[in-house]
């Protein structure tokens, strides 16, 4: 009896082969998030990708201009032998040096009617006390950047609402005009990526 099941045990051991497949291991140096203003000297840090140990190629997607004021996402990519990859990527956030057109200081309220107050802490910095337009321990308070008179970002914050909910921008939000406003959150509990709108009272 004994000597049938470990027979047994052999045969479907070998009939079951499985393939394995390893990825490229992508590790960012220095911050995945980095805020500079328009003119500044920056120098992309790069990436370490290795493939089982070893050193391994990549490649990126997106030149930063610091002379243009804007959102950019740079996309570190590796592809292994077998064509499936790994990325990671890096925002960088350019801040026009101009002076803004718009000042979104006062009382706003998202467009389901929930209030908030915004507050300039200087020409292009704001705080939000209520980003993700709702009331009770959800109710988050942000500071975020006006990049150029068009884009809007939220750099990460942690602890932004009683909660203790953390968020940054999902993708760039946008002014519309100095009455209104919309973003997008990605937080680590509660709000979805959905876009938020919100105008002048």
């Amino acid at each position: 009896m004994a000597l049938l099941v470990l027979s047994s045990c052999d045969t479907e051991s070998t009939a079951d082969v499985s393939k394995v497949t390893n990825y490229a291991v992508i590790e960012l140096n220095g911050s995945d998030e980095v805020i500079i203003n328009q003119g500044d000297t920056w120098t992309d840090p790069s990436v370490n990708v290795t493939l089982s140990g070893e050193s391994y190629p990549f490649t990126t997607s997106t030149v930063v201009d610091t002379n243009v004021p804007g959102v950019y996402y740079i996309t570190y990519e590796a592809v292994n032998d077998l064509g499936f990859a790994a990325s990671a990527t890096r925002t960088v956030v350019v801040i026009s040096t101009a002076p803004s057109i718009y000042n979104l200081e006062g009382s706003w309220a998202r467009s389901n009617g929930s209030p908030g107050t915004c507050t300039q802490i200087s020409d292009r910095y704001y705080t939000y006390d209520n980003a993700g337009g709702v009331t009770g321990a959800n109710q988050a308070t942000v500071t975020f950047i006006n990049v150029n008179d068009d884009e809007i970002y939220i750099p990460f914050q942690e602890n932004t609402s009683p909660s203790g909910i953390s968020i940054k921008s999902f993708l760039p939000g946008h002014i519309d005009d100095n009455d209104n406003f919309r973003w997008q959150l990605q937080a680590s509990a509660y709000y979805g990526t959905f876009e938020r709108t919100f105008s002048r009272q």
